[in-house]
């Protein structure tokens, strides 16, 4: 099953979402950003939230833009609400204390005129999450084999 992560971001914010989809691409995982998958007709919070959801985990960027974006901010709590693991990316320069839903949490701190690094730093975090998660669903795999085998043997025994 694929790993998939809902990037909130605000839409000024377009390059460094591009470089960051491409860079989670290279390690198998999928995507989500809102205004890439129109569906007209659809409620556009519904949409949204119905991603969220669906997503292992959430990246919020929190640069100057995605601070002053309400969409950011109702995503956020939205995935706290869900329990989805956060992951912010925080602009230098930038408090997310000023985001009461973020108070307290660990950050990754990325510099405009640098966001390789902190990138890199996001990407690999996100696939540690990925291998966790596969490694839960082998094991969940094998058990229930281990379950299916006993109660074919018992039924044998009868």
């Amino acid at each position: 099953m694929a790993y998939k992560v809902f990037i909130s971001h605000s839409t000024q914010d377009r390059g460094l979402v591009i470089a960051f989809t491409k860079l989670l691409a290279k390690f198998g995982v999928e995507v989500f950003v809102a205004e890439w998958y129109l569906t007209p007709g659809e409620h556009l919070d519904r949409k949204v939230f119905t991603q969220i959801e669906k997503a292992d985990c959430m990246v919020v960027l929190l640069t100057k833009n995605g601070m002053r974006s309400n969409w950011v901010q109702q995503e956020i709590g939205y995935g706290i609400k869900t329990r989805k693991p956060l992951i912010p990316l925080v602009e230098k320069g930038t408090d997310p204390g000023n985001l009461a839903a973020l108070q307290g949490r660990e950050y990754i701190e990325y510099d405009p005129f640098q966001p390789e690094q902190a990138l890199i730093r996001t990407s690999t975090y996100v696939s540690s999450l990925k291998l966790r998660k596969e490694e839960q669903e082998k094991t969940l795999l094998i058990a229930g084999g281990i379950l299916a085998l006993f109660l074919l043997l018992s039924e044998v025994k009868k």
